[in-house]
């Protein structure tokens, strides 16, 4: 009789758990035995910010009838736009060599062989300037192409505050998800308790700025510099928060 009791127990159980997980629901057990209840949220905030630094790309196109000619074409604007740069300056941690390329250019014109002929041989070299401040790109720009650059490019914008400004979005952002949750709780309710468990979400880094003192004095620039409108960034923290419910 005792074995019957036992064996129709766990069957009793068992069909229970089958009527669970039928319905999609899995209880979280928690100390004394008790099914957990809780609400989560994900929530999100946006700070903005008028970037302090930038990036640019700099770059050199030459061309020689060897590959060589090529190289060594390069070398001299290549050598005066890091000395103009340093003389501004700009450290030489902050001045980059991105790639130097030597490539051949073709005449794609039919010939008797019917294969391309190499007319001449391009190098294009990139030069990466970092972490400058934003009055100052334009300027710099200017000095690279008087130095002999074929092309400027950017800029990237960053900011020195962005440490600030996350820690202030990830604020709004923990707040923003209880306002989500005393929404829920009211509408199903019950009554919004402690928050259980905060995960942070992804973070964003492209607008953070790490390295602090990197330009001397750069002069000041002429009265027809490019002007440079930085406008705004935008910061965004996201959170996924669960808070206890009664």
């Amino acid at each position: 009789m005792r074995r019957f009791a036992k064996s129709l127990g766990w069957c009793l159980a068992f069909s229970l758990g089958l009527v669970l997980a039928a319905c999609g629901s899995t209880p979280t057990v928690i100390a004394g035995g008790q099914q957990a209840r809780t609400i989560t949220v994900n929530a999100s905030s946006e700070v903005t910010v008028v970037p302090d630094k930038a990036d640019f790309y700099v770059e050199v196109q030459v061309e020689g009838e060897t590959a060589k000619e090529a190289q060594d074409a390069a070398k001299g604007p290549v050598n005066a736009i890091m000395k103009a740069l340093r003389i501004a300056g700009v450290k030489d941690k902050n001045i980059q060599t991105n790639y130097t390329n030597v490539n051949p250019v073709y005449d794609w014109s039919t010939t008797e062989s019917g294969e391309p002929k190499i007319v001449r041989y391009e190098s294009i070299t990139s030069l990466r300037v970092s972490g400058v401040d934003v009055d100052d790109v334009s300027n710099f720009m200017d000095i690279c192409l008087a130095a002999g650059a074929t092309g400027v490019n950017g800029p990237v914008y960053s900011t020195a505050s962005y440490e600030e400004a996350y820690q202030q979005a990830l604020s709004e952002a923990v707040a923003a998800s209880r306002e989500k949750a005393s929404v829920l709780a009211k509408a199903a309710g019950v009554s919004l308790g402690k928050v259980v468990s905060i995960t942070e979400g992804y973070e964003n880094t492209a607008y953070r700025y790490e390295e602090k003192a990197l330009t001397a004095d750069s002069g000041s620039g002429g009265s027809d510099e490019l002007d440079i409108a930085p406008g705004e960034v935008t910061i965004e923290a996201q959170v996924t928060v669960s808070y206890s419910i009664g």
